[in-house]
């Protein structure tokens, strides 16, 4: 069974954000749920000024907080692959999934009212393909991998990974090269 994991090269990533308008446009989603995003600080003084693009997810985590908190039992469950699903037939749009993500990688689609998020592109990865935003950026700064079965370029990035910041005891799985 494949475990799924993202690792993004943020040295890669432009902040052009061609990742979120193709999950957005592949998913038929308004701007205001967006499942990936890209975070930016920017540090320096003028002239010296930088800026750090920070691709975001869902961590599709190892103990998630949002299948635990949900009150509809099997509205927000986890496959035996690792992906958090949402059934929107199960879902009654309460929010209380959202509060508990510590990353912020849930909302609510005002069209249905029921909560969405990122589920790796799974119809996209189990047809042999890889998800939206992998095809999408133009950097090639994001890959999506099965952690039992890395090819030897995907072994190094993940070696040069840091897994993104643990926040109560989640366990993401996604990996950035800083």
């Amino acid at each position: 069974m494949a475990r799924y994991a993202f690792i993004i090269n943020q040295s890669r990533c432009v902040g052009c954000n061609a990742c979120v308008v193709a999950c957005q446009q592949s998913y038929h989603l308004p701007k205001e749920n967006q499942l990936n995003w890209v975070n930016v600080k920017e540090y320096g003084k003028y002239p010296e000024v930088k800026l750090e693009f920070k691709p975001m997810l869902c961590g599709q985590c190892d103990n998630p907080t949002c299948v635990s908190s949900c009150p509809i039992e099997g509205a927000t469950y986890q496959r035996k692959d690792g992906i958090v699903m949402v059934n929107e037939e199960k879902c009654i749009g309460c929010g209380a999934c959202i509060g508990a993500c510590p990353y912020g990688a849930r909302s609510i689609n005002k069209g249905n009212n029921k909560v969405v998020k990122c589920t790796f592109c799974v119809q996209e990865v189990t047809n042999d393909d890889t998800s939206y935003c992998v095809k999408t950026c133009p950097t090639d700064a994001r890959m999506l991998v099965d952690l039992d079965n890395l090819t030897p370029e995907q072994q190094k990035w993940l070696d040069k990974g840091k897994r993104l910041e643990e926040r109560n005891g989640v366990k993401p799985f996604i990996y950035h090269i800083i």
